[in-house]
């Protein structure tokens, strides 16, 4: 039997590149669909608007909205066109005080742009009389003509040189708190979700899983069978550091998971 299961486990792995394929080619159907009508990433349309104009455009992380690529005479017009075809995104022309020598953190200024989209007062000054500083902000102040041109000459001095900065005006609950590369913070999001699950019962469990697992089937085919791929190699290579003591109540739990869904088992012995 251990030999059956360990075909069955084997087989099963070749199932799962048999549904990749299958829904690759099922899906070219859609997929085609998905391209021809000409929509892209936002960050990659932003980065040919970028590269038309030599101009460095900042794109929130967070942001996973496709839209269709602009044609645009000027830059900021480019970005309307985009923003335009979604109401979660929105941009902002920044400017930055100057620090000598020092290139502001892509973070760090979206981040603080969003925060400041999501001050709801219309002005507010917080002082501390300790050290005689103060941080001030007011909504919507009507900007004096040249006002950019004289950032130089303010106290402190603020860069003239403007960050164009694409993002949603409101994160995600709990989005602030990612912190590090790309692949951290998706660990990260790893680990909210499994302890998001231990937290659920039974039954929201399986509709939460269920859910995320039919996003998984509607994800981008190149993504969804890199996934596979990359499971079934994690999965061989976990398979190889179990003793066989282990492999073998694995197959059992295996044979038992068979027998609940598809019944039978009399002749698997």
């Amino acid at each position: 039997m251990e030999k059956l299961w360990k075909q069955m486990v084997v087989g099963g792995l070749v199932v799962m590149v048999a549904l990749a394929s299958a829904q690759t080619g099922t899906r070219t159907q859609r997929g085609t669909q998905q391209q021809d009508d000409g929509r892209i990433p936002i960050a990659q349309a932003v980065q040919r608007l970028s590269e038309k104009f030599n101009t460095k455009i900042l794109v929130d992380p967070l942001l996973t909205t496709r839209v269709r690529p602009v044609e645009a005479d000027s830059l900021e017009a480019g970005l309307d066109q985009i923003t335009a075809q979604t109401n979660e995104v929105v941009w902002r022309k920044v400017h930055v005080n100057k620090v000598l020598g020092a290139e502001p953190n892509p973070e760090q200024v979206i981040n603080a742009t969003r925060a400041l989209l999501g001050i709801e007062l219309g002005g507010v000054i917080a002082i501390n009389p300790r050290t005689s500083t103060l941080h001030s902000f007011v909504a919507n102040f009507p900007m004096p003509q040249g006002f950019e041109q004289s950032l130089e000459q303010m106290q402190p001095p603020f860069d003239t040189k403007p960050l164009y900065v694409v993002l949603s005006p409101r994160a995600p609950s709990g989005a602030q708190a990612l912190r590090g590369t790309p692949s951290e913070q998706f660990a990260q999001i790893q680990q909210q979700m499994m302890e998001l699950l231990a937290k659920m019962s039974p039954e929201e469990r399986r509709q939460a899983l269920q859910a995320g697992f039919y996003s998984w089937m509607n994800a981008d085919p190149e993504l969804r069978n890199m996934m596979i791929f990359e499971g079934m190699r994690m999965s061989f290579e976990y398979w190889q550091t179990l003793s066989p003591d282990q492999q073998r109540e694995m197959m059992e739990m295996g044979r038992r998971w068979f027998e609940q869904y598809f019944g039978g088992g009399g002749g698997m012995e």
